[in-house]
């Protein structure tokens, strides 16, 4: 059972949501590559293991960096539209002010 100490958990609050899957995603690397390494296979069927496993890590990263990216792409696409709204909302009360002062 993990038990972090006060002192851990405040360090672990300096830490992104993506840093901590990527910390997690190398620590899983780290420790397949590891088990790999020291199971009783031959050396090349531990190095077809270890191409098969990299290739796969490397396209879970490249899938998990395109969900990055369409996240951040609608969160661009939505503060944008907020903007133009309240761009909007400015202008029409600019125009109101204008007209009763113009009718004061």
């Amino acid at each position: 059972m993990l038990i972090l100490t006060p002192l851990e958990v405040n360090c672990m609050r300096g830490f992104s949501k993506t840093q901590v899957i990527g910390f997690f995603l190398t620590g899983a690397a780290v420790g397949t590559a590891v088990a790999l390494l020291y199971a009783p296979k031959s050396g090349v069927e531990t190095r077809k293991q270890i191409r098969r496993f990299s290739k796969k890590a490397v396209h879970q990263l490249d899938d998990l960096q395109n969900d990055l990216r369409e996240q951040i792409s609608d969160g661009y696409q939505q503060v944008m539209e907020v903007f133009g709204d309240a761009k909007e909302y400015v202008q029409e009360g600019r125009n109101k002010l204008q007209k009763m002062i113009r009718t004061a």
